[in-house]
């Protein structure tokens, strides 16, 4: 068997050797090769075989394709709005076993067996319930080998530390978390800062560091500091929590990174770090950080150590650092792109280890972690202040490297502690009494719909969106709090006719907008399109002009046996019946010289084994 977590992005998965050769630990296994349409079996840790389909637009991001991933895991969201029994239903359909979910992320985790993985995958992004499938990639903690021993923390002067804390050396109130290996709480430097944590790799209260690279991180962000003894972290009073998602090896699963950031959250940690990579891309983790932010926490995440570059934008609600070396330059294993935010020092930063001592790393798992502390500093100042606002003042006082204005390098620049703190001090948090913007792009106005169709919200706010609630008629039926706002309608729920999609977006701070509504018409669809079924009419034939009583001849068919004929004349249902077997033919006698004058609508469906609809119709005039 193979478990799957469902969100419905399928990849393309073919055997093939880590490309990332900076990384410093092996890929287990076998790897993803290419993005793609549907998502294919055979690989995974420690699987062989070649799989193929059609490369999805944007995902074919070769960083991506390298990963290793949990073999036979899928990460899988259903749409909001997504019937559930319709979705249980699906699974069943699919040959899928549910073995767990994370409810905050409407994330489900399926199993089903391995040779019917791809057969599963296709099931479920053919239904049209599902919004989101992908693979459950495994990720590397983002340090390259240490460097010679140094006792110097220049890091440190190079983003203006010491005259940040001539104002402030962080807050016991804003607690950093270190989602990572875990941490060696018994060090010197970090006995007095860890606060606790959680295991959620083997969910359990060990969070101690199994690898080394979380206390490395941990040293940076918020040693113990002023205490005569070791390094100093860039929030010297900040408290850690300590967050274990990855195993002795260091690597660690999207569903495992998506869980320790909503562990955090859920414990009142206001900065969290998040130094694994490529992260970019990865919807489970975006949906995390969507979570964080919209719950007054900033994830600081590192860029990666690839050396590469890609097209990915990232996400608005984390924040990407690159590293640089000691004169300001680009390190040359740091990871480019648009996606890049800001960038901090990567090079030689001496930091705490597992063992009780002290090295030298480099990576951009020690540049996030800079970052990550001058967050922790800024909020010291101004406590008030929101996710927003504080990576504005992190963008708008970086030292601009590069290309003038942020460039696919240094994202913004290097992070400025001192001129952060000093900004942040100023700050003025102005009450947010206005609503968010809200947008309806799919369906228009006035537009007829059919089956099972999907609507589209945009939906925008300074202090971020919390959630869009979808409105048939007036009843709530649906919630979406992940951008961008995607829903689905199975208007076979409603009477056929005229209705009313009605929209209301609300911020973090509980401002709501105004309802935005269309009127869109319910009708019949004309097309095959969720069933595995067909519909043929014999006759008359579509477009034919008729009179009297008309015999309507159809052939119906489906390899999943038919359970249910229905017949509808404009889009009013006017007989059904249960039925049998493989295919058949039917027909029905329409009363046309009792219609009134033009073009009708004859359709006719038929629901199979599994519950999935196949429809089709004519238009006859009289």
């Amino acid at each position: 068997m193979q478990t799957v977590y469902v969100q419905a992005i399928y990849l393309r998965n073919q055997c093939a050797r880590p490309i990332n050769c900076a990384r410093s630990l092996a890929h287990a296994g076998a790897c993803v090769f290419a993005v793609v349409v549907f998502l294919m079996s055979g690989c995974g840790s420690g699987g062989s075989g070649t799989l193929g389909s059609t490369a999805l637009l944007g995902e074919d991001d070769p960083a991506i394709a390298g990963l290793p991933f949990v073999e036979g895991e899928l990460l899988v969201q259903p749409f909001p709005g997504a019937d559930a029994k319709a979705v249980d239903a699906l699974y069943e359909t699919a040959g899928a076993e549910v073995v767990g979910e994370i409810d905050a992320l409407d994330l489900t985790v399926l199993r089903v067996p391995s040779d019917s993985l791809v057969r599963a995958a296709a099931t479920l992004d053919d239904s049209g319930l599902i919004e989101a499938v992908q693979k459950n990639y495994q990720y590397e903690p983002e340090a390259l080998p240490n460097d010679p021993y140094f006792t110097r923390q220049s890091h440190l002067d190079q983003v203006g530390a010491p005259r940040a804390w001539d104002t402030t050396v962080g807050s016991e109130n804003v607690v950093i978390a270190v989602v990572d290996t875990g941490i060696n709480d018994d060090h010197v430097d970090l006995r007095n800062k860890v606060i606790g944590g959680w295991n959620v790799y083997d969910n359990n209260a060990d969070y101690s560091d199994v690898m080394g690279h979380g206390t490395l991180v941990a040293g940076v962000a918020g040693a113990d500091s002023d205490n005569g003894t070791g390094v100093a972290g860039v929030s010297w009073d900040s408290p850690i929590l300590a967050v274990r998602v990855g195993n002795r090896q260091g690597l660690s699963s999207a569903s495992h990174i998506a869980s320790g950031i909503l562990w955090a959250v859920a414990n009142d940690a206001k900065v969290i770090n998040v130094s694994f990579a490529p992260l970019w891309a990865d919807r489970v983790i975006r949906s995390a950080v969507q979570t964080a932010f919209n719950s007054g926490s900033l994830v600081v995440i590192s860029a990666g150590n690839g050396g590469g570059t890609t097209r990915a934008r990232g996400y608005r609600e984390g924040v990407f650092v690159g590293a640089v070396d000691s004169n300001d330059e680009l390190a040359t294993f740091s990871d480019k792109g648009p996606f890049v935010d800001l960038s901090a020092p990567g090079t030689s930063v001496r930091s705490t280890t597992r063992d009780g001592s002290y090295q030298m790393v480099s990576g951009t798992s020690f540049a996030a972690p800079i970052v990550t502390g001058v967050a922790a500093l800024v909020w010291s100042v101004n406590p008030d202040l929101r996710p927003a606002t504080v990576q504005s003042i992190l963008y708008d006082n970086a030292i601009d490297l590069g290309f003038k204005g942020k460039d696919r390098s240094y994202g913004v620049g290097l992070v400025d502690a001192a001129g952060a703190v000093e900004a942040a001090l100023l700050a003025f948090e102005s009450p947010d009494s206005g609503a968010p913007t809200l947008n309806i792009n799919q369906p228009l106005g006035g537009s007829t719909i059919s089956g099972r169709h999907r609507v589209a919200v945009e939906a925008t706010d300074r202090s971020g969106v919390a959630d869009v609630v979808m409105f048939v008629d007036g009843v709530a039926v649906a919630t979406d709090r992940r951008a961008s706002y995607l829903f689905v309608l199975d208007t076979r729920d409603y009477d056929f006719g005229e209705h009313e999609l009605s929209f209301v977006a609300t911020d973090n701070i509980g401002n709501a907008s105004s309802p935005r509504s269309v009127i869109v018409t319910f009708g019949i669809p004309t097309a095959t399109s969720v069933g595995s079924g067909r519909v043929i009419f014999r006759s008359p034939s579509n477009g034919d002009i008729v009179s009297g009583d008309v015999s309507v001849s159809v052939s119906v068919s489906d390899p999943d046996g038919l359970t249910l004929l229905e017949w509808f004349v404009d889009g009013e249902l006017v007989f059904s019946q249960p039925i049998s077997g493989e295919s058949m033919g039917v027909s029905y006698l329409w009363r046309a010289r009792d219609a009134s004058k033009g073009e009708h609508t004859i359709a006719v469906r038929v629901t199979d084994a599994f519950g999935k609809q196949t429809t089709g119709s004519v238009a006859l005039t009289h």
